[in-house]
């Protein structure tokens, strides 16, 4: 199927809601993490002692500050692998959601009780971009079920003391780490299921979720750039990193791309693009899927070192490069 560029009314409510808008500061003015480190503990791909899901979530140390970026499907696969992987997750102070999917939120309560049990000020903020909380159902219900779980979810979040944090544009929730807020969508990458409806101005239309959004942490290399899913599209949400947040080549993407079962022509465009941005690392899991992984490492001219599948357990530092485990080498 051809890979067609068409902005839908919706999308382009976003694309114009954001338009004109250029935050980014000065690089030489920017707030730059010196010590950086990202741990997978969720993905589809693992191996030894840990378990694999359908599903995402990272640990984020950045200098002095731990973040959780989305917490996994099954309730306990995050607790059960940082117990397997020697990782205390009693450091987390805020956690960033990418977008409302239950692969990437369930482990939220969880993962909190958990952190309480040795740091009662854990997880205090969870950061969200706007959207998050729009009723969905699926087309073939009718609307008879609600199918957003985090409108649940933050009810009973915000009793254990969470906070909610909506964002409308790119910023900054920790020195040097940012959030991308809504990714206004310039390319019409589709990379989302197509059987949601989301509710939205009083109408139920095609569910593109509006809310998904990344994590970026700035560097004097360039930023490095977390997905969850890449709902937004990974070109779209990279180029919005570079045109309001920090304007140099990526660093390092990791998460989930979505595409999975992206044909051969929006894996060629999908490569192109990214090259022209620029991307020094690739650890790409989840939903990327392995075949659409090895595509982009020849799309990029990367290499066996500087592109692999995110594994759990998955290791990436700034400064050195990516630790693969022994399955995704």
């Amino acid at each position: 199927m051809a890979h067609k560029f068409i902005l839908t009314p919706i999308v382009f409510f976003f694309v114009c809601g954001l338009c004109g808008e250029n935050i980014s500061a000065e690089t030489e003015h920017l707030v730059k993490a010196e010590s950086v480190e990202v741990r997978i503990l969720s993905s589809n791909l693992a191996n030894g002692g840990t378990i694999g899901e359908w599903g995402f979530s990272a640990l984020v140390k950045v200098d002095q500050h731990c973040v959780l970026f989305d917490a996994g499907w099954d309730p306990q696969t995050v607790l059960r692998n940082a117990k397997t992987l020697n990782v205390d997750l009693s450091c987390v102070s805020d956690v960033v959601l990418s977008h409302f999917h239950a692969d990437h939120t369930t482990g939220l309560i969880p993962i909190l009780e958990h952190v309480r049990k040795t740091n009662p000020d854990g997880m205090r903020r969870i950061h969200v971009a706007q959207g998050m909380f729009l009723s969905r159902h699926n087309a073939v219900d009718k609307g008879k079920s609600e199918r957003n779980a985090m409108i649940e979810m933050r009810v009973q979040l915000e009793s254990r003391g969470v906070e909610f944090i909506e964002y409308a544009k790119p910023s900054e929730i920790l020195p040097g780490v940012w959030v991308t807020g809504p990714v206004k969508r310039q390319h019409a990458e589709k990379n989302y299921p197509r059987s949601m409806r989301v509710r939205m101005d009083g109408e139920w239309v095609e569910d593109y979720v509006p809310e998904s959004q990344g994590l970026s942490i700035v560097t004097e290399s360039g930023p490095i750039v977390l997905l969850g899913c890449g709902h937004s599209g990974a070109v779209n949400l990279l180029e919005q990193v570079q045109q309001t947040i920090q304007d140099q080549p990526i660093q390092a993407l990791m998460g989930g791309m979505h595409l999975f079962a992206a044909d051969d022509e929006t894996l060629g465009w999908t490569a192109d693009k990214l090259r022209q941005i620029g991307i020094e690392h690739l650890m790409a899991g989840h939903c990327t899927g392995i075949e659409p992984l090895y595509r982009l490492r020849a799309g990029l001219n990367l290499s066996r070192k500087t592109a692999v599948v995110g594994a759990v357990g998955s290791r990436f530092v700034y400064g050195e490069g990516i630790y693969p485990t022994a399955i995704a080498q």
